[in-house]
């Protein structure tokens, strides 16, 4: 059930993404469109999820350190963010 509504936000984020035109990358993007909404909703929690995932796979540092710092409360208070985090901290 968590696959579905992740593709389904995903899929959401990127409609939204490109109705804005933006010339930014979408994960710079997303970044700037999830850090002000409100804590611990599925939208902030499946972008989240997705940005550590891009920026390990990437193999982007600084950016993974700019995450983990910028959400740190939403990541504490969520198991599944928490495993990836711990999994992503051993890389850098």
């Amino acid at each position: 059930m968590f696959l579905i509504k992740y593709i389904l936000v995903i899929l959401y984020l990127m409609s939204v993404y490109h109705l804005s035109k933006s010339e930014r990358s979408f994960n710079n993007w997303l970044f700037d469109y999830i850090e002000p909404k409100k804590s611990f909703s599925s939208l902030k929690n499946c972008g989240i999820q997705w940005l550590l995932l891009s920026f390990e796979d990437a193999g982007d540092k600084e950016s993974l350190r700019t995450c983990l710092r910028s959400f740190e409360d939403e990541i504490s208070n969520n198991p599944r963010l928490k495993k990836i985090s711990a999994r992503v901290r051993k890389k850098l």
